[in-house]
């Protein structure tokens, strides 16, 4: 009778598999298209483009559904734990991860956790392998108790990339364990959509077009992947002190399943001080347009307290890498997601005792 040890034990014996490590990411890697590019920009709404300057922060208190009660974060831990070769030879990483999702509400000086959903996955480029393979090998590892890996198939690279490029592979495998992750912060936000929300990264990430006159959504983006300025924006950015945002620009996201995702957004300095880069202690921030236009109609006010409350909530723990960008709120739910992670050590070493690793003449 053959088991699911025996199953996954054909798998990596049939590909020739050996381990591999979190070696680090090669810079030769040509930087696929992330989806993060806006569509249009329209940069004069709050002022005319040449005439960019930075925007005091005033002191006046946001008001009740002009600030966030609910707080979404995700989160992501994987590394490549086993390569396996295709007939061609080409090198296919499988990447082991840990995903989840959480939701925060904010009850009085506390805060309450409405959601969690954590998962294990195993994702790598699979359609080069015969796909009942795949399955069997798939079935076997979601079935192991100690594992309970779900196998996430990820879209093979476009043309322009080689096939042998084994870290465009490793990317490709990376992509689709994060976008379980977004699925799961998706479901976080959709549990409760009665209150004001924030969710940590771009709002295109997890809707289509929200309700203009839904309580009131906001996007707090710490990596900026994307360039949304022109060179008047540039320097008014790179010169902004804390407590101090650029003017609001409109763009629209990349498209969506529920259409394209139009936002109000600017930048804001939460932190700065001698000895911190002029690029680092800022944040984007979002808001959908409809929202922005409807329920505030487009009062640059509104932007001001929202950003206010935006900075009496920053993280101010030194010890926290990511301080000079992050916020209370988010850290918090960050601190409630990562204790049901299992470590990630641990996996792997489950991983390669049930394909035999620890004992080489079974493999």
């Amino acid at each position: 009778m053959t088991t699911d040890r025996d199953a996954v034990r054909a798998f990596f014996r049939k590909h020739a598999a050996t381990a591999v490590g979190p070696t680090p990411v090669q810079p030769n890697v040509t930087p696929g298209d992330d989806g993060d590019e806006p569509d249009a920009i329209e940069r004069g709404f709050e002022m005319p483009e040449a005439d960019w300057k930075a925007v005091v922060v005033s002191e006046a208190p946001a008001r009740d559904g002009e600030f966030p009660v609910r707080f979404i974060d995700g989160s992501q831990a994987g590394q490549p734990v086993v390569c396996v070769r295709t007939a061609e030879g080409w090198p296919i990483p499988l990447l082991i991860s840990e995903v989840g999702a959480v939701a925060l509400k904010s009850v009085g000086r506390r805060f309450e956790r409405e959601f969690v959903a954590v998962e294990r996955v195993l994702s790598f480029v699979a359609d080069p392998f015969p796909w009942e393979e795949v399955e069997a090998f798939a079935a076997a590892l979601v079935n192991i108790p100690e594992l309970k890996l779900r196998v996430l198939p990820a879209n093979r690279p476009q043309e322009q990339h080689s096939p042998f490029d084994y870290e465009i592979m490793r990317t490709q495998a990376r992509a689709r364990a994060q976008q379980e992750m977004t699925t799961l912060e998706r479901l976080a936000l959709a549990v409760n959509r009665k209150v004001p929300t924030l969710v940590d990264g771009p709002l295109h990430r997890l809707m289509g077009s929200p309700d203009p006159f839904g309580p009131l959504l906001i996007g707090v983006v710490k990596t900026q992947a994307a360039d949304y300025l022109h060179p008047k924006g540039w320097q008014t950015l790179l010169d902004l002190k804390p407590g101090q945002r650029t003017p609001v620009f409109q763009y629209e996201g990349r498209q969506t399943a529920g259409g394209s995702v139009p936002v109000a957004s600017w930048y804001l300095k939460l932190a700065g001080g001698p000895q911190l880069a002029p690029n680092w202690g800022y944040v984007r921030v979002e808001v959908p347009w409809g929202q922005f236009q409807h329920q505030f109609r487009g009062d640059f006010g509104f932007v001001n307290r929202l950003s206010r409350w935006l900075i009496d909530a920053r993280c101010r723990t030194d010890s926290y890498a990511r301080m000079p960008v992050s916020l209370d709120p988010i850290v918090r739910a960050e601190d409630a997601l990562k204790p049901l992670f299992t470590p990630l050590q641990v996996l792997v070493n489950r991983l390669y005792r049930q394909a035999g690793f620890f004992r080489r003449n079974e493999l």
